[in-house]
């Protein structure tokens, strides 16, 4: 007779253990070649009264090589892209001081930011209408799916590239 192999021992929990599908190509790998010169350039600003959501998004964004400018409210969000004139904005809907629908009108209204492109992080139902209503020109649901994010943020920086004077 064969030895059975032997079972690992079950968590102490009693929870089956995760298991994780490994995928062909690498999250990193696919969007990092198509979105190579784009993002070499391409300074992205988050705005999430969240410091984990922010430092989150921080992170995959500099993982695929954007430059990223961070603020914390509106009225941050507002100054920063003053300062380091943003190819995209990111901006969260609900934060302190200034939301995101008031921020965004205000950058609308300078001829500065008219084009570029602002989207909304939101996890609120309703708040997509909102948004654009407001100036942006696509939301991003929470909880964010990072495939998707990252495929959106590419084509959004490719649809208008910017000519510095």
């Amino acid at each position: 007779a064969r030895p059975r192999p032997q079972r690992s021992p079950e968590p102490e929990s009693g929870r089956q253990p995760t298991r994780v599908r490994p995928t062909s190509v690498s999250l990193r790998s696919t969007l990092a070649l198509t979105a190579a010169e784009e993002s070499a350039q391409a300074v992205v600003l988050i705005a999430e009264d969240h410091e984990d959501s922010r430092d989150a998004l921080r992170v995959l964004l500099e993982a695929v090589g954007y430059r990223v400018a961070l603020a914390a409210n509106g009225r941050e969000a507002v100054e920063a892209a003053c300062a380091v004139h943003p190819d995209l904005i990111l901006m969260d809907m609900m934060m302190p001081e200034v939301d995101g629908f008031e921020a965004t009108r205000a950058l609308r209204r300078t001829a500065e930011f008219r084009q570029v492109p602002i989207l909304a992080v939101t996890a609120m139902a309703g708040s997509r209408e909102r948004a654009l209503e407001a100036g942006c020109n696509d939301a991003i649901a929470k909880p964010i799916d990072m495939r998707r994010f990252l495929q959106q943020i590419h084509q959004w920086i490719r649809r208008e590239p910017r000519v510095e004077s």
